[in-house]
């Protein structure tokens, strides 16, 4: 298992973790939706620079499953966590 040092992840997980005691497989879930979620913005901020420089043929991420998509959404609510924003969408 990897460990986080002293890294966002492991600051974002100390947080929750002193709302409520995490248990093993729940760590391992958060940090596993941590990473999708990471993996797919990473994915899809090279796709807008190339689309931004001209590129046609790139198409952003198009997940797997639906438990691959819900593992995005526990990460992207981590992250926001993290930074202390709220992921509610507020219409105009």
């Amino acid at each position: 298992m990897q460990t986080c040092g002293n890294g966002p992840l492991c600051q974002c997980f100390s947080n929750v973790a002193n709302l409520k005691s995490l248990s093993f497989v729940q760590l391992q879930d958060y940090t596993g939706a941590w990473e999708t979620y990471r993996r797919v913005e990473l994915y899809n901020s090279n796709v807008s620079t190339l689309r931004g420089s001209g590129a046609t043929g790139c198409n952003y991420y198009q997940f797997f499953s639906q438990t691959e998509q819900a593992a995005y959404r526990t990460g992207a609510s981590l992250f926001f966590q993290y930074l202390g924003v709220s992921t509610s969408v507020q219409k105009n």
